[in-house]
């Protein structure tokens, strides 16, 4: 059981919070202007492109006007008083903001989408509450039900008691890519399922772009994928594109690819990253069913009524003004950084062992750090994870990574996979000195690991080898191989090169002498018997 940075059990946390509050906790004893001793951020989605001007205008006209008309009123009391206050507005939204929001779903989809469509939230994981909540009212009064998405997923899918996610296992397909074929054997898996546990898929839910893989369903796949939908006429579909405007090639239009699934469809946009406006809470539901809209408001009345009026104007506008210059300077300003840390990780031979992976949206990038499983767990960590010895967990691995080299980054255990899981999630935001800091550090880390593992299959390798003869061809053959795996260079990924080709001659090697005592012992028995 892990514990707060103020000593009280965290099972009740969001895990990636947790995270985060102990890299804070850590950070305040590292402040200091030497980057080499910075705590670094690289676990949560952290925007650094300049926030967008469109939204910073309209916020200014917003607060200006009842400016203004304050002004006026201390000046002159003649004035009526319910101008001067911000007053509470439809559930669904302000009806301008609804019917700007509209017109630019509508350009941006190529497709009709009417303020009637249009429900303003208070932040994305607001959006997928409110959904969530309407999703429990309809299936969840007597048993769960499931929600059939990617793994890995975004970690606040989890948020939701009341319903399952049943897995499309995307890092079996090729370039981690989610294809209509996977999507099909999970409906019918998740189906099969239910008819012994009474647990029925209710919901499709796609990250699109990816949070965590950064990846995009090209529109050739989405055809396929909406035919795979049509099968299945009572699933909900729930499109989550937060990362939307964060692309670096073309994000399909749904809703124009299979129209004939609109009213079943559910997107959820958000302003947090791509609009560089994470503290403002601001998103944004479209749903083409009248009774879903309704409860969807409804769920809405009873969490928070409506988000901020300010908020809603504002995240209007700037969607109506977002050009596709806004759009790739934004995207050219994150890919750069991708491909930074995308080459470090490389280079040091931590890159994820599909070859097709490539990130195309996002700020994200996953790395495979496996090599630090089965380092000791540092001692100001024991206290905090309740546990003494080796690093066996993803959670581990990240908490040895935040004790160890002052970085926080994300097991991608807290995304749904499994808990042994060696992968992390790394986000690709910082100033370029403080990435290349960053891939430094991890590289030290696992440039260790790979030393450690180095000389211990060394030993073993040196260990079994004094146990044969001097004329034993395996001795002389297994020699040869060492001597010939030792001249790889040991940098960080020479030494994953070698390690590997260490392990094969040490079970080559183990193997040899265990048959080779097989055969003894069977030429034993055959001359005692």
């Amino acid at each position: 059981m892990i514990l707060t940075p103020y000593g009280q059990p965290a099972e009740q946390i969001e895990k990636v919070m947790l995270l985060s509050m102990w890299a804070k906790h850590l950070g305040k004893s590292l402040e200091n202007d030497d980057i080499s001793r910075k705590m670094l951020f690289a676990g949560l989605g952290k925007p650094t492109y300049p926030i967008n001007r469109h939204t910073i205008q309209a916020y200014k006209r917003y607060w200006n006007e009842l400016e203004t008309i304050a002004n006026r009123w201390h000046d002159s009391s003649d004035l009526d008083n319910n101008e001067c206050a911000i007053d509470y507005v439809d559930p669904y939204g302000d009806y301008q903001a609804r019917i700007l929001m509209a017109k630019a779903m509508s350009d941006w989809y190529d497709a009709e989408v009417t303020e009637k469509n249009i429900l303003f939230t208070v932040g994305g994981i607001g959006g997928l509450r409110i959904i969530f909540e309407v999703l429990n009212s309809l299936y969840a009064k007597h048993s769960s039900y499931r929600v059939i998405t990617p793994f890995p997923h975004y970690s606040a899918y989890t948020n939701n008691p009341h319903h399952t996610l049943h897995p499309v296992d995307v890092m079996r397909e090729p370039g981690y890519q989610l294809t209509a074929k996977a999507l099909e054997k999970s409906i019918q898996q998740a189906l099969h399922l239910a008819e012994n546990d009474g647990i029925y898929p209710k919901a499709v839910l796609i990250c699109n772009p990816s949070n965590p893989l950064g990846t995009i369903i090209n529109e050739e796949e989405f055809q396929k994928i909406a035919d795979v939908l049509r099968q299945y006429p009572d699933l909900h579909i729930i499109l989550d594109e937060a990362y939307a405007e964060m692309c670096f090639k073309e994000l399909p239009s749904v809703i124009k690819i299979a129209p004939d699934l609109k009213t079943r469809t559910i997107i959820l946009r958000s302003a947090t990253k791509a609009l560089s406006a994470a503290g403002e809470r601001m998103a944004v539901i479209l749903a083409f069913d009248e009774f879903i809209v309704s409860e969807l408001v409804r769920q809405q009345i009873t969490s928070y009524v409506h988000p901020p009026r300010s908020g809603q104007i504002a995240y209007a506008e700037t969607m109506l003004n977002f050009s596709e210059e806004d759009r790739q300077a934004m995207s050219s300003y994150y890919k750069e950084k991708v491909e930074y840390v995308s080459g470090r990780l490389k280079k040091m031979g931590a890159a994820m062992e599909c070859s097709e992976y490539q990130v195309e949206a996002t700020f994200y990038v996953l790395g495979d750090f496996s090599d630090l499983m089965g380092m000791p767990i540092p001692m100001a960590l024991e206290k905090v994870m309740n546990k003494r010895g080796l690093v066996q967990t993803g959670e581990e691995l990240a908490y040895y990574l935040l004790f160890k080299a002052s970085v926080m980054v994300a097991p991608l255990s807290y995304f749904g996979m499994a808990k042994d899981c060696g992968a992390i999630r790394i986000t690709c935001s910082a100033k370029p000195n403080e990435l290349e800091e960053m891939m430094n550090r991890l590289e030290r880390q696992l440039f260790q690991a790979r030393s450690i593992k180095n000389s211990f299959l060394v030993s073993e390798i040196q260990s079994e080898i004094e146990i044969l003869e001097a004329n034993d061809p395996l001795k002389k053959e297994i020699s040869r191989a060492l001597n010939e795996v030792q001249k790889v260079l040991p940098t960080c990924a020479g030494l994953k090169q070698q390690n590997s080709q260490l392990t094969h001659l040490l079970n080559r090697l183990e193997n040899g002498i265990k048959q080779r005592n097989d055969l003894i012992d069977k030429e034993n028995r055959y001359y005692i018997n």
